[in-house]
């Protein structure tokens, strides 16, 4: 039986490379772009791919490329081999300065303004050839972070698979907002129960197959003998603010929410939550542990951490 190294003596790591490449845009074209190769090399080494793997890996569309299930399998384990081929060769001597690696991240749009927009801030300042992709949160981040389509995730549930490591960002205070206009603005005095005589508007978490959720928001309202009516759920954060401005709908979010400088000029905090341990949301930093070892993720990592703490 032939050595393991015998076996790989004879693979050129950089068709993984390539293949990872492809199976991220699904599309030669722009794969080939990507890896500064004309399209008729990136044809060859997808060639090359297929008689490696002796399987078409993927078929033509009108749209791109469509991976086969053998490459489907094949891409599950990529992220991970290429994290630790990278921490092989280059991570002893990552410079944010010099690197231009990209990126993901995922949080809840409601804290976008607050954490990301200063983090890209910190980031371009210090690391300019980064790129950064930002998604809004899901309800379970578990798969896209195990398989590389996220390198990070803020979330405010911690997961229990040791797989994945949360560093807590800290607890979130809640306020009620509404338009400046809205009649409990110019309420002397306004409780809790005040605000449930209101629609609320809520904005969408992205839903995973079999993922159970339920928003903190609801079990805060919950222990105090309150439900909200919800009116309206959008996946549209510019949407859900517009409603707002023009209604008298209320809306749950992080007490920092207003300090944006798009919506402090035409909303108010009408109701603040008393800052106690039960009524305030924890958020989480996720990310697998395949990325503890790369000083890249780590460094990310710290930035993270020193927008939020």
């Amino acid at each position: 039986m032939a050595l393991l190294e015998q076996k790989l003596a004879r693979v050129d790591l950089n068709l993984l490379v390539s293949l990872s490449v492809l199976l991220k845009e699904k599309n030669v074209s722009r794969a080939a772009e990507r890896l500064y190769l004309s399209q008729s090399a990136m044809s060859r080494t997808l060639q090359r791919l297929r008689d490696l793997f002796d399987d078409p890996l993927f078929h033509r569309t009108a749209s791109g490329i469509v991976p086969t299930e053998k490459a489907h399998s094949i891409e599950a384990l990529l992220p991970d081999l290429l994290q630790k081929l990278e921490s092989i060769l280059h991570d002893d001597d990552f410079s944010p300065q010099t690197c231009d690696k990209h990126f993901s991240i995922s949080l809840p749009s409601l804290t976008s303004h607050a954490i990301f927009l200063p983090l890209v801030q910190a980031i371009n300042n210090e690391a300019p050839a980064v790129q950064l992709s930002e998604y809004s949160a899901k309800m379970s981040s578990n798969k896209s972070l195990e398989s590389g389509f996220l390198d990070f995730a803020i979330h405010i549930e911690k997961p229990t698979d040791t797989a994945f490591i949360a560093t807590s960002l800290g607890k979130l205070s809640l306020s009620i907002f509404a338009r400046k206009s809205h009649p409990l603005s110019a309420q002397h005095k306004v409780e809790l129960a005040d605000c449930l005589t209101y629609r609320f508007l809520e904005l969408n978490v992205n839903e995973d197959s079999g993922a159970i959720f339920t928003n903190p928001i609801d079990s805060i309202l919950l222990k105090q003998g309150f439900k909200r009516d919800i009116q309206l759920k959008t996946s549209q954060l510019s949407i859900l603010v517009e409603l707002l401005k023009s209604s008298n709908t209320l809306l749950i979010a992080p007490s920092f929410f207003i300090h944006s400088s798009t919506y402090k000029e035409e909303l108010v905090s009408v109701y603040q939550f008393e800052q106690t341990d039960s009524n305030m949301v924890e958020l989480f930093l996720l990310q697998h542990q395949r990325t503890v070892n790369s000083a890249a993720h780590q460094w990310l990592r710290d930035k993270v951490l020193q927008q939020t703490l």
